[in-house]
């Protein structure tokens, strides 16, 4: 897409003092659409902030990020070396941060931009020559602590973890989803400032209007009592815990997981189906407007993770407001931020993630919160997008303010 809208924007104006257009330009070596805070943020600026978008060619949707962010300039970044094999070996992914690099490289010269995100270590790679001659106009969206998360990338683990110090000490501001990551970051990785915390909410969530398609979809009784995970099945997630839990609740009780997972461990989750006598319900990832209607139709939301790390432990997940923004009371790993929220907060309750009958137990007790629209109207006045929205709007602005000095 060429070219972008511009409109002036509520508050303060889309130019700085002197008179520098703010264009933002944000780098992802992913699946956009499945990055819930980069979606919500160039929704929400759109019209107001000019953006750019560069990306992989491949696994995107572009017809469905065409009609989502129609004022937003997406530059395709085509990865041959994808196009040969869609294999994940080392050696593959080596050759693909290596194109990637270089090519995302070309499309930042060729923008017109003059403040530049890296969305995660790898978008820092092609983000290092302006890191070295201009730091001022770079910002670091840092959405996982990830050498403490990518725990597939020994032996390059030292590289990264090096890269990432570099990174948080030379770039004009970092940005995180939740306060124990950003004194983290502070603190023991160098960033000369606190980083900037911008929560993982939905932007304008639509209204919340429980109702049945899950019991439907599934061909449940009206009695049957949903409990419902949405996102990445995996180990890390204590998906077979959940799966245990359940199992030992009543047999009205039925477990839906809606997403993706590598097709091992999908493959045992079809075993433990087998045992479940149709209480184990499989559903496809599906994008977040197709999303809604089925969460706000289950009983309890659950997320889970193992105490694998700190990224984990210091988890700051967007489906936390997604169940409760559609009503549903959560279950959750007893960690620091997330206890806050689900038990400080009345929303839920925490179980130790490793144990399936403290996972049951949780599950109890949520369900004796109850769903409903009290629970949405209370989460939803309590967090708003518009305040995480602020934050990053005053962080882009005080950055090219910033630059423009120099």
């Amino acid at each position: 897409m060429s070219g972008v809208k511009h409109a002036p924007g509520s508050g303060r104006s889309t130019t700085t003092a002197a008179a520098e257009p703010l264009h933002v330009v944000h780098v992802f070596f992913g699946q956009v659409r499945k990055l819930s805070p980069l979606m919500a943020e160039l929704r929400s600026f759109s019209g107001e902030i000019r953006q750019t978008l560069i990306v992989p060619d491949y696994d995107q949707d572009p017809a469905y990020l065409a009609a989502s962010l129609p004022e937003v300039d997406i530059r395709y970044v085509r990865m041959r070396s994808r196009e040969w094999s869609a294999r994940q070996t080392p050696l593959l992914k080596l050759l693909r941060f290596k194109e990637f690099t270089l090519r995302a490289m070309r499309a930042m010269r060729r923008s017109g931009g003059n403040i530049f995100v890296a969305h995660d270590m790898p978008a820092v790679l092609p983000m290092l020559p302006r890191l070295l001659s201009s730091p001022e106009r770079v910002i670091f969206h840092a959405h996982e602590l990830w050498t403490e998360a990518a725990e597939n990338l020994a032996p390059g683990r030292p590289f990264w973890r090096a890269l990432e110090r570099f990174t948080v000490r030379h770039a004009s501001r970092v940005i995180v989803p939740e306060p124990n990551r950003a004194r983290i970051v502070h603190e023991e990785y160098g960033a000369p400032r606190l980083p900037g915390i911008v929560m993982n909410i939905p932007s304008d969530p639509a209204p919340c209007v429980r109702g049945t398609l899950l019991r439907e979809r599934l061909g449940l009784d009206a009695d049957a009592v949903c409990v419902l995970y949405q996102g990445l099945i995996g180990e890390t997630r204590c998906v077979m815990e959940l799966i245990d839990a359940v199992e030992s609740l009543p047999a009205a009780v039925h477990l839906v997981l809606i997403g993706i997972g590598e097709e091992r461990f999908m493959e045992q989750i079809r075993r433990a189906s087998d045992r479940m006598d149709g209480r184990l319900h499989l559903l496809p990832w599906m994008n977040a407007e197709d999303l809604r209607a089925f969460t706000a139709s289950a009983d309890v939301g659950v997320l889970l993770y193992r105490n694998s790390g700190r990224n984990n432990f210091y988890a700051a997940p967007n489906k936390l407001y997604e169940y409760l923004f559609a009503g549903l009371p959560v279950v959750s790993s007893a960690f620091p931020g997330l206890q806050a929220v689900v038990e400080d907060g009345g929303y839920g309750a925490c179980a130790d993630p490793a144990r399936p009958d403290d996972i049951a137990r949780a599950i109890t007790r949520a369900l004796a919160i109850g769903a409903g629209d009290e629970l949405a109207r209370r989460s939803r006045n309590q967090w708003q997008w518009k305040d995480q929205a602020d934050v990053l709007r005053g962080i882009y602005h005080e950055t090219t303010d910033h630059a423009h000095a120099q």
